[in-house]
């Protein structure tokens, strides 16, 4: 037996994975939101927890004040076709001041984090694009986000060895908050409401089957 097999022999298969810190416990979770993008990608005047820079001021050795600045708003969870520009620079420049602002674009038009489920290690798989056809539920990022991750799950060796794995896995790692339709007066919640697409921009709401 090799190190890593008598590794996650003795201290499980999901040792190796990355933690949320000492004594913290194995769960590092990450809140979704109806978008079907992380919390982590939106930024912070929508709920979000996107982190910019603080602003950097200096003197330059001209005797001009230096400031730097970044600027975002809206989601950014979406990947985007390679060559789409998603930073645009801005240089401005006067005898006392020199000015550098970086704006993040957002990739996803969603205008407000509204947390709907929460997963655990998500790795890459709910930075999912906003599809052409916003017709198809199945095509919605958080749909498309969830199949991607029993996926890889489903790859995992313990998987290989246990069929039944990945599925108890997923349910350990993904877990849905509150599930209710969001047209006004519906009553419908739980089993069967999932994120859709409800405007043409591609704004999303829950919504029961009705409803969609």
């Amino acid at each position: 037996m090799g190190t890593l097999d008598d590794y996650l022999a003795t201290f499980g298969p999901d040792a190796l994975q990355p933690t949320t810190g000492p004594g913290l416990g194995p769960h590092a979770w990450h809140a979704v939101c109806v978008c079907g993008h992380l919390q982590k990608h939106h930024s912070e005047d929508v709920g979000g927890l996107f982190e910019l820079q603080p602003v950097e001021e200096r003197e330059l050795t001209d005797g001009r004040k230096f400031v730097f600045e970044q600027r975002f708003t809206g989601c950014r969870g979406a990947m985007v076709s390679k060559g789409v520009e998603t930073i645009v620079e801005e240089h401005t420049e006067t005898e006392e001041l020199l000015t550098r602002t970086e704006t993040f674009l957002a990739t996803c038009p969603c205008e407000e984090f509204r947390e709907v489920a929460r997963v655990d290690r998500p790795n890459r798989y709910w930075n999912q694009r906003i599809p052409v056809n916003r017709d198809d539920g199945v095509r919605h990022p958080m749909s498309v986000g969830i199949r991607a991750f029993v996926t890889f799950l489903s790859r995992r060796r313990a998987a290989l060895a246990d069929p039944a794995w990945a599925t108890t896995e997923f349910k350990r790692r993904f877990e849905w908050g509150t599930r209710r339709c969001q047209i006004s007066g519906c009553t419908a919640d739980g089993d069967g409401v999932w994120p859709a697409f409800v405007t043409d921009e591609g704004l999303s709401e829950l919504r029961c089957a009705a409803h969609r």
